[in-house]
């Protein structure tokens, strides 16, 4: 099976609103094709699972009348004629939410199906409350994840007060690998401790699960084993500050994207599978998004001014007919324009307010070494005396130029001064921003020398293109459904030119070539060494110990920490390169700067706590890897 992720929701969701279907028709006689409304019956975790896959419509289609939440159980309203379907996740209050209302039961039958894994204990406790056998089947449905698109995912956030986060995460990820069928080799970043502890969790997982098969023959049609890697997002803490300059990414850099929703002052816009010009242009760099915008509102124009012209020449009630079936398809057509004409203006004001031409350039120049540090310097003091810059914006080129140059503290100073001058700053920076510029490089020592040898290479090979043109376009959108082309590749030089010309995306993230070298150990960029191997016993019978040093066919990613769309990009990137090459990418967070940045005030405030966690020796996390273990166990 492929690392297809929309393939994994349409079949779970079609066994859960189907099954219960078919299980009926196969005990009636004269009404066996009918079908029956039910109840949906859902816990605070898998409501926004639904939420994020189905549509209200789509659940009308399924026969879902009525959704609840079993978190309302006292509200309930008893509807003995209805079927009921339960969707929640194992935790324990859901559990215990389950067994009262299977002792009071409010609706006629049950199909209970669980997002992850349940225990034996847990399925005994159901077995005894459910006296009056309201119970058809219970099922387990590996979806404890968001599926946001084909390649990406998202862990949920572990709910408040968790004794061991580590083992909700780890439970997340390995829920989704009993999904896509694999039981993977995992590689982690030697330098993470919580890395340590996680890959030990899933390890774990793997192997204690041996005896119930849920691992087992998951690779039976791989020729080599997958491999889940995963990387913590402190080891790459320049591509979240980056500007972006992708639609996907815009969006969420400037208007926020939670769960494929954009909540806007007037509505929600959602930027589902349903959307064609989203899904065409979610990659395209804002230059070629102008021209796909153009070319389909061309086309829109074009469908329905030849529907009017039908209109006027209709002959007989047939054509009549065929015409007005076509009204909703125009009406969905017209609302999908609107929408996005409404995402690319505020983007747009954005760009311009924030005056983000002149800064994403500044950031793009800094960071790949486009100039000499000394006309870095010198332009960067002229971004600090401007006033018209967001503080926000100025302490993000201060962290750049940090991390590119390691400058002394008399440069820190001087620029720090800059910022607390008020004839330069629109409002002054908060302790924990000045903070953060001070002790930035102390956060992240780890990797500076060999982070910065990656930089310098990068510059020698993309030098600074002088001809990119400077002059900002100020023509809005105003005229966009004008016969005046709006020309937003005004500062793109993207005529039969290499993309890497643009001086806007010159940046890659780091992730390329960490994916890169694991596909081709013989590069230099990122030796092997820096990750850990861990085999479970199910891929050594069936590869041999040698098995990690197979090619790879399938990549799992996760980054702890937080993944980017930049980065969902790149994976998508190195798909269409490699056909033969399946990965998907997720995180526990989709970040933008703005939330990056808070991140980096949070661990930087906690910088003597983390600090201490770190020396934890290797006696003292085997013992934790046991406790842990043990609490495991007692839960399976």
């Amino acid at each position: 099976m492929t690392l297809n992720l929309s393939k994994v929701k349409d079949v779970y969701f079609e066994v859960m609103f189907q099954s219960q279907t078919d299980s009926t028709n196969s005990s009636t006689d004269t009404f066996s094709n009918n079908k029956s409304p039910k109840v949906l019956l859902l816990d605070n975790i898998t409501t926004s699972f639904i939420s994020l896959c189905y549509t209200q419509s789509q659940l009308l289609s399924n026969d879902i009348i009525l959704v609840e939440l079993i978190e309302s159980q006292q509200n309930l309203t008893t509807m003995k004629h209805l079927d009921c379907i339960v969707y929640i996740n194992p935790n324990l209050e859901s559990i215990k939410l389950l067994l009262s209302e299977l002792r009071s039961p409010h609706y006629k039958k049950y199909y209970v199906y669980f997002n992850n894994v349940i225990g034996k204990n847990h399925i005994e406790s159901i077995a005894e409350a459910d006296e009056f056998e309201v119970i058809e089947k219970i099922i387990e449905l590996f979806e404890d994840y968001y599926i946001l698109n084909n390649e990406l995912y998202l862990l949920k956030k572990p709910t408040i007060n968790l004794p061991n986060p580590v083992v909700a995460e780890a439970e997340g990820l390995t829920s989704l690998l009993l999904a896509l069928k694999k039981t993977p080799i995992i590689k982690y970043d030697s330098n993470s401790i919580e890395l340590k502890r996680l890959s030990s969790e899933i390890l774990y997982i793997i192997n204690s699960n041996s005896n119930n098969n849920l691992f087992d023959d998951l690779n039976r049609r791989s020729d080599v084993p997958p491999v889940l890697l995963l990387l913590d997002r402190k080891n790459d803490i320049i591509t979240p500050l980056m500007t972006p300059w992708t639609y996907q990414s815009m969006i969420h850099e400037f208007l926020t994207i939670d769960k494929n929703v954009v909540a806007l002052p007037d509505n929600q816009i959602v930027l589902g599978d349903d959307d064609p010009f989203f899904n065409q242009s979610l990659f395209l760099n804002y230059g070629d998004l102008n021209d796909n915008y153009q070319k389909y509102f061309e086309k829109y124009k074009l469908e329905t001014k030849q529907s009017s012209i039908n209109n006027d020449q209709l002959l007989n009630i047939s054509e009549l007919k065929k015409t007005l079936t076509k009204f909703p398809e125009f009406q969905k057509f017209s609302t999908n324009i609107g929408t996005h004409v409404n995402l690319i203006s505020k983007i747009d004001e954005e760009l311009k307010k924030q005056h983000l031409w002149e800064i994403g350039e500044l950031q793009q120049t800094i960071i790949c070494g486009l100039e000499s540090q000394s006309n870095i310097k010198t332009t960067l003091l002229e971004v600090l005396q401007n006033k018209n810059i967001s503080t926000v914006n100025k302490i993000k080129l201060i962290l750049l130029y940090t991390y590119k140059f390691h400058e002394s503290s008399n440069d820190l100073n001087l620029f720090i001064s800059k910022l607390n001058e008020p004839s330069f700053t629109q409002e002054p920076p908060a302790p924990e921003q000045i903070h953060l510029i001070k002790n930035f490089n102390v956060l992240f020592d780890m990797e500076d020398s060999k982070r910065n040898q990656q930089h310098q290479q990068s510059s020698q090979d993309q030098p600074f293109n002088n001809n990119i043109t400077k002059n900002i376009n100020q023509q809005g959108l105003a005229n966009l459904f004008s016969n005046n082309k709006v020309n937003f590749k005004k500062f793109f030089n993207k005529n039969e030119t290499p993309e890497n010309d643009n001086v806007y995306l010159q940046y890659t993230p780091k992730l390329k070539t960490t994916i890169q070298n694991l596909l081709n150990p013989d590069s230099n960029a990122r030796p092997n060494s820096f990750f850990q191997t861990l085999i479970p016993e199910k891929v050594k019978q069936q590869y041999g110990n040698n098995s990690s040093n197979n090619s790879i066919q399938d990549l799992i990613i996760y980054i702890k920490g937080g993944v980017t769309y930049e980065e969902y990009r790149i994976i998508n990137e190195l798909s269409k390169l490699n056909p033969k090459l399946n990965i998907i990418i997720g995180g526990d967070e989709i970040l933008n700067s703005e939330k990056w940045l808070n991140k980096l005030y949070e661990l930087n405030q906690s910088k003597q706590i983390n600090s201490n966690s770190t020396n934890v020796s290797n006696s003292e996390f085997l013992s934790d890897g046991i406790d842990r273990r043990t609490a495991l166990r007692d839960i399976l």
